[in-house]
């Protein structure tokens, strides 16, 4: 290349990007940081450990279910119970969780919800579940069925509620990148940009596949009356919370590991139907996403151009400087995640170094898609979620369209 440096007005456009990736790489240290103190902290007696009901919905028969059985009957908690709930008796992982039941009477149970009609079929199952609790429970917790938990998970999630003042906590899920390909790796990585949001000294979400709570609060927050005719627990759980004033701890050492494997088609209905759900339960965070991850989108392609358009031209560009900038923090933000989540989790679970390197180099393309996943949600509600389709009429209201894929479309693309 010839010549100076050359600037374009334009090119101003990329401040609040570099900006923001200047925050975020400063909430990475603060995750880092956060994670270190509970990993520290997690051999350290809990001296809240009341009787807990741990109430996991399961459909299917999925890896993390197998694996996570054996730990489940044999938690590092004083005294608890485990209520599994399915839909069916047909469902597949009915015998095999009838089968653990029979070897550990009085540890777990095994609990039939039937079919919902008007709510998704998970929110039915918690339900169930609730009322299937053991009534001298004074916390219940929430586990979802695919996913591998650690032997300390409950101890470490109930702790906090010993301050009254906390109303909930939560660990968050990790798509594990062992062995992943790059659909996998890309799922982690749109996963990633919800990890770091949520913050230890107070969070505004919680969520519902690794959570407790008293059960106290679950009467004050009328939670079984606000799940009915919905399909997403933790945004609805989240959004009482806030209504009362009560925090929401993020517990790091209840980071949970996810294993499974997807395709490309698979990425695309996944991100889109989070995306979705976001835009009927929390419109505000849906409408935030779809300004910023719309302008960055926007920002990146033109920038791009005109970087082309300058390296054609022979000539180095403030383009250049700005985009290789924006890739570089956006990597040093995804190397601290992968740092706190080897704390927590065990480095098996951030992959080798070629899946870690492509992790980080995911940046831009992260935010692309989000900008995709939030325009293409405008114009659908119908989701597809574990083998049952969902129309979204509103927060409050759920309609079950089918249980067995059609050979009819949706209206989602």
């Amino acid at each position: 290349m010839t010549g100076g440096l050359v600037t374009h007005g334009f090119d101003l456009l990329l401040l609040p990007l570099l900006g923001r990736a200047l925050l975020r790489l400063w909430e990475g240290f603060q995750l880092l940081a956060c994670v270190r103190r509970f990993v520290a902290a997690r051999a350290h007696p809990k001296d809240y450990a009341p009787f807990v009901t741990v109430i996991a919905p399961c459909k299917g028969d999925d890896d993390g279910l197998r694996r996570s059985l054996p730990r489940l009957a044999a938690l590092d908690f004083p005294d608890y119970e485990v209520v599994f709930v399915v839909e069916s008796e047909t469902d597949p992982a009915y015998q095999q969780l009838s089968q653990w039941v029979l070897q550990h009477p009085g540890r777990l149970r095994l609990v039939v919800a039937g079919l919902a009609t008007d709510s998704g079929q998970k929110v039915h199952n918690l339900l169930a579940g609730v009322a299937a609790a053991r009534p001298d429970s004074e916390v219940l917790a929430f586990l979802d069925s695919d996913i591998e938990i650690p032997p300390d998970w409950l101890r470490e999630l109930v702790a906090p509620l010993g301050d009254e003042q906390v109303g909930a906590t939560s660990g968050m899920r990790w798509y594990s990148l062992d062995n992943a390909d790059l659909p996998s790796l890309w799922r982690a990585h749109w996963n990633t940009v919800i990890l770091t949001n949520l913050k230890p000294g107070g969070s505004s979400f919680v969520w519902g596949g690794s959570m407790a709570l008293r059960r106290a609060t679950f009467a004050q927050l009328r939670l079984a009356e606000r799940w009915r005719g919905t399909l997403s627990d933790d945004y609805v759980a989240s959004a009482a919370l806030r209504a009362y004033r009560r925090r929401m701890v993020f517990v790091p050492t209840c980071l949970v590991a996810s294993s499974d494997g997807l395709g490309w088609r698979d990425l695309w209905e996944f991100t889109t139907r989070q995306i979705l759900i976001t835009r009927i339960y929390h419109p505000a965070m849906w409408r935030i996403a779809l300004l910023w991850y719309g302008f960055f989108t926007l920002v990146v392609l033109g920038i791009g151009l005109e970087g082309l358009r300058d390296a054609w031209a022979g000539v180095l560009s403030t383009a250049h400087l700005g985009l290789v900038g924006l890739w570089l923090l956006g990597g040093l933000d995804d190397a601290l995640s992968l740092l706190a989540v080897r704390q927590a989790l065990g480095a098996q679970h951030i992959g080798d170094w070629r899946r870690r390197i492509l992790f980080c180099c995911l940046h831009i393309p992260t935010a692309m898609l989000y900008a995709a996943n939030t325009v293409v949600s405008l114009f659908c509600r119908v989701v597809v979620w574990r083998g049952i389709a969902y129309r979204l009429i509103s927060a409050q209201q759920t309609e079950i369209l089918w249980r067995t894929p059609p050979s009819v479309p949706t209206d989602c693309p």
